[in-house]
């Protein structure tokens, strides 16, 4: 529910820091592809965000 709560009211930057500052370690496990689909966005605007 809190997933689904974030993905309507929070921009796809907010959304990554979430993520970020919750699972650090998800980001060396996991393929950047999957992470981008669990937050609903393009593979390559989680590429975007993670440079900037």
């Amino acid at each position: 529910m809190e997933r689904e709560r974030d993905i309507l009211t929070n921009s796809p930057v907010e959304r990554y820091q979430r993520v970020l500052e919750r699972s650090p370690q998800l980001f060396q496990e996991i393929p950047n592809k999957y992470i981008a689909s669990y937050l609903r966005m393009a593979p390559e605007t989680l590429s975007r965000i993670k440079k900037s």
